[in-house]
């Protein structure tokens, strides 16, 4: 039996118009995807990985032809192996432009009505030296939000990059910031509560996370 750990989560398929249900990948931190099989029925949701979706996690199991066999799966615990790997790491941080993002749904519905928020990935070298990595498409990193289990929004999905590798150079000293925006109609986000943002740097395969309050304006 062995260790797998990344990053749960998961994708819907279809077959004509009916669902096939959710299947789950675990993305590891070369930014490799394992499939991991689950155990419920095809069209329901594995009862065992749904609450880790949208985390980083120690997935104990067996890896066959067709993708992981899991005995447990828990929430992912940095080993000392994993500390003195890390400390010749880069410092990766993802920040929400605020603490709490306020929806205006005191508008009536309008599908041209938007709202965003911007999210910045961080990345510091903190040597006096030069990281150097490599990205195997032109996309440097990418975001999602995450509330209840569900992707809200995933910034590469729909976008095309170069089939390339792509060389990446970070100088010590200040941290490089990435930021981009999610946008979103209003009347799309059902309910308040703790959200989260999830921020991968490729060449490195570090994920950094962060928490954000979501409150519903109506009045």
């Amino acid at each position: 039996m062995s260790l797998f750990e990344g990053f749960l989560f998961s994708r819907l398929h279809l077959i004509g118009s009916k669902s096939e249900g959710p299947s789950y990948f675990l993305q590891q931190w070369d930014y490799g995807e394992l499939l991991v099989k689950k155990k419920s029925t095809l069209w329901q949701e594995d009862p065992a990985l749904q609450p880790f979706l949208g985390r980083k996690v120690d997935i104990k199991g067996n890896l066959g032809p067709l993708g992981v066999e899991y005995d447990s799966i828990k929430k992912h615990i940095m080993t000392e192996e994993s500390r003195r790997a890390a400390i010749k790491r880069l410092i990766i941080n993802v920040k929400p432009e605020k603490k709490t993002l306020y929806v205006n749904q005191t508008l009536p519905q309008d599908p041209q009505k938007i709202q965003s928020f911007k999210f910045s990935l961080l990345v510091k070298w903190p040597f006096r030296s030069i990281w150097r990595g490599l990205c195997p498409t032109s996309q440097k990193y990418d975001f999602w939000v995450w509330h209840g289990g569900k992707c809200l929004w995933h910034w590469a999905e729909g976008r095309v990059f170069a089939p390339v590798n792509t060389p990446v150079v970070i100088s010590g000293g200040d941290f490089v910031e990435f930021p981009e925006v999610w946008t979103f109609s209003p009347y799309d986000i059902k309910s308040e509560g703790t959200y989260l943002v999830v921020g991968l740097y490729i060449a490195s395969g570090q994920i950094a996370t962060a928490p954000f309050e979501v409150k519903l304006v109506s009045k």
